[in-house]
């Protein structure tokens, strides 16, 4: 089955602008972002899910009792053993004969999911929900957002026209420690910017025709400019820029803004640091909301809603 019957999306109500963060370190470090989403002290990568899944299945012709698959993805689970897949499952009420599978480790998750759904012969549900984070100072926490998209799968709506995969390893690009909660890179921009082009023009290469609509994993609001190159007049999407970064989430999070421009074909494309790519093209379109009322905070309320501190007399 290659048909995404309709889409869903959750954002956590909590915004913060890079102004904020940046007056307190004297400058913001993440690059090309000018706002991001923030999760609340109950928030986490299953919550968002359920509520994506919730969003998607709301208008789908797609009943729950005929899902016969629920594949997750994303790079923060809220423990690191345990079956996030299941609990996701019994919130939404599947049957217990659903087929539940996790992807982890890689930002390339939400492809992952995506791609495990569509190749499903029966109806499907993908989610990919995502709430990175790194140490206060550095550019992986300034620029570090929080998401999900869901899609559920059917007999009608936009095609799976074609599907690839590239991989080059690039170690070091982007990783978390066991047991830890912040995600690290090496810091060398050069080296993670060829990684970054380098395994998307390899996936794009593979593609018998490249679509003038690209979706790629957006870690900032720059690098998805270097894919730009990569396009011969065409147009890149993303939400980086008033969402952060939102890891296994944010490719899905640019086909819904390439649907909102009106982009009838387009390129998603699950770049995993490491590196490993998937660019699934998606031909036809839905309507798309994926817009949420968002409260301003200020950076000592972010510090603890992101778990930087713990009182209000804490400090970073």
């Amino acid at each position: 089955m290659t048909a995404i019957e309709n889409v869903g999306s959750y954002l956590p109500t909590y915004r913060i602008t890079a102004a904020e963060i940046g007056s307190a370190w004297d400058g913001f470090r993440a690059r090309g972002i000018q706002e991001k989403r923030i999760p609340g002290a109950d928030e986490d990568a299953v919550t968002m899910a359920v509520a994506a899944c919730k969003d998607a299945l709301a208008d789908a012709s797609v009943g729950r009792d005929s899902l016969t698959s629920l594949r997750v993805g994303t790079t923060t689970p809220p423990r690191e053993e345990g079956d996030i897949g299941a609990t996701i499952a019994e919130i939404l009420g599947l049957e217990d004969d659903v087929e539940v599978s996790v992807h982890t480790q890689s930002t390339r998750a939400g492809t992952r999911a995506l791609l495990g759904a569509v190749r499903t012969e029966d109806p499907a549900l993908a989610v990919a929900a995502d709430c990175p984070r790194g140490d206060p100072d550095d550019a992986i926490d300034h620029g570090a957002g929080a998401g999900a998209v869901a899609a559920v799968t059917g007999d009608s709506g936009p095609t799976v026209r074609e599907t690839v995969t590239y991989t080059r390893e690039f170690p070091g690009t982007r990783y978390r420690q066991r047991g830890s909660e912040s995600v690290e890179t090496y810091d060398a921009t050069a080296y993670e910017r060829e990684a970054y082009t380098t395994a998307i023009d390899g996936a794009l290469g593979l593609l018998d025709n490249v679509p003038a609509a690209v979706a790629p994993t957006a870690p900032d609001g720059s690098l998805p400019g270097r894919v730009d190159r990569l396009v011969d007049d065409g147009a890149v999407y993303h939400l980086a820029s008033e969402l952060g970064d939102t890891g296994a989430a944010s490719p899905l999070f640019g086909l819904l803004s390439a649907w909102d421009a009106g982009e009838e074909t387009v390129a998603v494309v699950g770049y995993g640091a490491g590196s490993s790519v998937d660019a699934v093209v998606v031909e036809g379109m839905l309507d798309v909301d994926w817009t949420r009322p968002a409260t301003d905070i200020s950076y000592p309320e972010y510090l603890r809603k992101r778990g930087h501190v713990l009182s209000e007399g804490g400090d970073h």
